[in-house]
């Protein structure tokens, strides 16, 4: 309308003087629900996952279940093999394990609680690739008859990955600990949520 009348009056509004609307879109918490819901149940799968690597013979058998994710491999991935092994070796093995069980022991309490979940669903997502590439030997070797899957490890790296860009795009949920955090220190939304994936602000400028 300013713009009409400038116009019959010959005059030409300068960009910071033409009216802005803004819209902001509210986050889904119908959508943040069902993941919220699906973070816990993985939350308690890991916490399972977690127990049984703090028995000692996890720690004791490390070493042996690397070795044996490696034969039968082809050549070209043998000296990753030989590399990973050669890194277990020593001593190392139970120390290793213990930190394997460490790690899985927080990806249990972080998801159960909806701790920083933007690191939580990312650490998960390495840590579980990490295995997939080494104890499961990349879900091989693969022998036409014998092999039937690809492996188990990445499927929970493309759930944690889902959960990342999903948790993304729905904002903060009310059923985690992010929610209180972010409320009390407003920058804990670096660690817990991806920014680019919010709901996006429109800017209608007349123009």
């Amino acid at each position: 309308m300013q713009r009409e009348r400038a116009a019959r009056r010959g005059m030409q509004l300068r960009p910071s003087e033409v009216p802005e609307i803004t819209i902001v879109m509210p986050h889904s918490r119908a959508a943040a629900l069902p993941t919220a819901t699906l973070r816990i149940l993985l939350g308690l799968a890991w916490i399972a996952n977690a127990a049984l690597k703090w028995f000692p013979a996890f720690g004791a058998g490390f070493l042996s279940m690397l070795t044996g994710a490696a034969r039968g491999q082809p050549a070209f991935l043998k000296p990753w093999f030989g590399l990973v092994t050669a890194i277990a070796s020593d001593g190392r093995a139970s120390f290793l394990a213990y930190g394997s069980a460490a790690v899985e022991t927080y990806l249990a309490i972080a998801l159960l609680t909806g701790f920083a979940r933007k690191v939580t669903y990312s650490v998960g997502a390495a840590y579980t690739a990490l295995i997939w590439a080494t104890a499961e030997g990349f879900g091989g070797p693969y022998v036409p008859g014998s092999s039937t899957d690809f492996g188990a490890a990445i499927i929970y790296t493309l759930l944690f990955l889902a959960l990342l860009i999903h948790d993304a795009g729905v904002g903060s949920s009310r059923l985690s600990l992010d929610s209180v955090l972010e409320r009390r220190m407003p920058r804990w939304r670096r660690v817990a949520e991806l920014d680019w994936l919010r709901p996006m602000i429109n800017t209608v400028t007349g123009r």
